[in-house]
């Protein structure tokens, strides 16, 4: 690697780290009045609390109730990363899994699924979720079956619906991008060399198609994370779910908000860094996702 792709590397989470802390202080530049200075006194007075997170206490806007952030903050962040956790990995297997089995179907039929995935792309998720919720409250109330939790209660939080729902256009995002990358990989010559010896497709796909498939499906993990976190917060809103979205935007208290955006985008971030690192180890070519 180049000495400027690491100093540049290095100083992305200094990025992060501003724009958070602005995004954090901006409601102190508002009033009912306009946009005001609320000078250096009062921003340094946020810095200091952030640089004691162990001590922030977050305050309920409509009880006025005050509670330490720390622990009560890793429960909310334990549920929003189990929901995409949920989600990431529903919606690439499936995608997986649908995409192979399309290469073997009929042209006419092949067809008809992508229209179908194509319209369902266009439904937003809080059709998907109240849909979600209002058949499983049909099952219920007709078998006394309940397969799932559709919404959180009190302690309890909902997890598997709502990851299942965030995985829906996430899914539909894989399987029409791995279709394309399938049939680009198909004109590649090792894909002709490894059928002239006689193997059959299924495992020319699942062998030697599918690492390449992953190498190039990692290129579009930026943009997979931030669709699932943009969707993220109508999830966890309708289902009722104290997840980290909720949290960030009902308490808004500067302090609170910088240490919650740092605990929920960090490990986001980190994520994204080791994919580039397996990118690059792989590739041996400068990633920056």
């Amino acid at each position: 690697m180049s000495l400027s792709y690491i100093f540049r590397e290095m100083l992305r989470p200094f990025y992060l780290l501003v724009g958070i802390f602005l995004v954090s202080i901006s409601p102190m530049f508002t009033s009912v009045s306009g946009l005001q200075w609320p000078g250096f006194q009062a921003i340094g007075e946020v810095l200091q609390k952030i640089m004691s997170p162990g001590s922030l206490i977050y305050t309920n806007p409509t009880s006025g109730v005050e509670r330490d952030l720390f622990p009560i903050i890793f429960k909310p962040f334990w549920s929003s990363m189990s929901v995409i956790g949920i989600a990431l990995i529903v919606s690439l297997t499936s995608a997986l899994f649908l995409s192979i089995l399309l290469r073997f179907v009929s042209g006419r039929l092949y067809k008809g699924i992508m229209s179908i995935a194509s319209i369902f792309q266009t439904i937003p998720d809080v059709v998907y979720v109240l849909v979600s919720q209002m058949f499983l409250v049909w099952v219920y109330i007709q078998t006394g079956v309940k397969f799932a939790k559709f919404t959180g209660t009190g302690t309890e939080e909902a997890l598997l619906l709502p990851g299942v729902v965030l995985s829906l256009l996430p899914f539909i995002y894989f399987l029409k991008t791995i279709l394309a990358m399938i049939k680009d990989e198909e004109g590649e010559p090792y894909v002709d060399l490894a059928a002239s010896k006689g193997l059959h497709k299924l495992r020319i796909v699942c062998v030697h198609m599918l690492r390449n498939l992953l190498v190039r499906l990692a290129y579009q993990s930026k943009f997979i994370i931030s669709l699932m976190i943009s969707n993220l917060l109508i999830v966890e809103y309708l289902f009722n779910n104290f997840g980290m979205t909720v949290f960030l935007l009902n308490y808004t208290q500067p302090p609170v908000f910088f240490v919650t955006a740092i605990l929920f985008f960090f490990p986001i971030y980190v994520g994204l860094k080791m994919i580039e690192g397996l990118l690059y180890l792989m590739t041996q070519q400068e990633v920056s996702l």
